[in-house]
């Protein structure tokens, strides 16, 4: 008889099935990393989506049959959990780009994703597409507690994603890879067909070199923007200033 598996701590009932170490250079909890943030890998969409379009979509088929394998409570029971929460069989459909029970891209993945995904800067696993239909919606959820088993979740969209992330709406636009905080309250939905590819990130590298770029450009904008101002505002303010004298 299988343990009885708590759906508080993680929302897919795997443990550490496919996992591998995940490293952080700060506490791998929630409250320490942004609701999302766009990193610093541009893709070309066109590519994506053409290489997306002739992916084998048979392959669903053996999918959770693989991974029911590896439930820690029964494939009803958890697709029972899913139903719940909005992931329902006919509005959203998962399509491993991983050979099952490894981080080895399979040979069924296109040459263009595979240089995206085989180059980032980190080990990534778990990665897959995911579609998802034009009436798709989820309950507000979050995946797991912290990153220190499951990594940090990149979404690359092929098409616009949305999310409402610890009550932050969200659109993540094509061209860019992103982390997600699914580790906080979110839902998702779409406004169309929607396809998006998913990966776990075993580091936050690329995480803090985003924000440290983010904070580099805030920074120059600021300086730029009083610079501007001064220059063209400063006869004003010095005729300002003499009022006040």
């Amino acid at each position: 008889m299988k343990e009885h598996f708590n759906y508080e701590n993680d929302i897919l009932p795997v443990g550490n099935f496919e996992t591998i170490p995940v490293y952080s250079s700060i506490e791998p909890v929630p409250e320490n990393f942004p609701n999302y943030i766009r990193l610093n890998i541009q893709v070309d969409v066109t590519k994506l989506r053409q290489e997306w379009e002739v992916f084998p979509k048979d392959i669903v088929k053996h999918y959770w049959r693989q991974m029911a394998k590896h439930f820690k409570n029964s494939l009803r029971e958890t697709l029972e959990i899913f139903k719940e929460q909005g992931f329902k069989i006919d509005n959203y459909k998962v399509f491993p780009l991983r050979i099952i029970g490894t981080n080895t891209l399979s040979e069924n993945v296109g040459p263009y994703t595979r240089e995206v995904l085989e180059n980032v800067g980190v080990p990534l696993f778990r990665q897959q597409y995911v579609y998802a239909t034009s009436t798709w919606e989820t309950n507000t959820h979050f995946d797991h507690p912290t990153f220190a088993i499951h990594g940090f979740r990149m979404f690359i969209p092929i098409d616009p994603a949305y999310m409402i992330i610890n009550g932050e709406d969200i659109e993540l636009t094509p061209g860019f890879a992103y982390f997600v905080n699914i580790a906080r309250p979110h839902k998702a939905f779409s406004k169309g067909k929607r396809v998006v590819i998913m990966a776990q990130m075993a580091s936050d590298k690329l995480i803090q070199e985003a924000l440290s770029f983010r904070k580099i450009c805030n920074e120059n904008r600021a300086h730029l923007l009083y610079r501007d101002i001064t220059k063209k505002q400063r006869t004003e303010y010095y005729k300002m200033l003499g009022r006040l004298a």
